[in-house]
């Protein structure tokens, strides 16, 4: 079996473990991973890409959804192309102002009721289909790892 350089220290290893450093997932030696989180993953797939980065897909059930990027824009344009204020949008969705205008500036995310009452309404779509991707690449031979640059206590 080959062996592996842990992302911090740089130590040969015939096995790593996905730690949680400080925000960023790292493969590391057993001996690193008190310096973060251990990281379960269940039923990750992984595929290795031509560019030598790997693919980690999380399965998601097939409907599964995510609201759009800018959703309090597509709201208020959708509305203003119906020449609806706010407050009157709000009445005819039966929802108060506040939420509406909370939405708009993108403060607070809508529940899938409400989500789906301003679809309806507005007919438009906020949400939309979502595979989600982790990209993790591995230190080529030669290059720096962290251990080799900072100095552990």
């Amino acid at each position: 079996m080959s062996t592996i350089e842990c992302t911090i220290c740089g130590k040969e290893v015939k096995k790593l473990v996905k730690t949680q450093v400080e925000g960023t997932i790292l493969e590391v030696c057993e001996g690193c991973v008190n310096y973060g989180e251990k990281v379960i993953e269940i039923g990750a797939k992984k595929s290795v890409q031509p560019n030598g980065l790997t693919d980690i897909l999380i399965p998601m059930k097939e409907d599964e959804t995510i609201l759009v990027e800018n959703y309090g824009k597509k709201i208020v344009e959708a509305r203003e192309e119906k020449n609806l204020g706010r407050e009157e949008f709000a009445k005819k969705i039966k929802e108060k102002e506040s939420i509406i205008k909370r939405i708009e500036n993108e403060e607070m995310r809508p529940d899938d009721g409400l989500i789906k009452k301003i679809e309806n309404f507005l007919g438009i779509k906020l949400k939309e289909p979502y595979e989600k991707k982790k990209l993790q690449s591995k230190p080529a031979k030669g290059e720096l790892t962290i251990g080799d640059v900072v100095e552990l206590k």
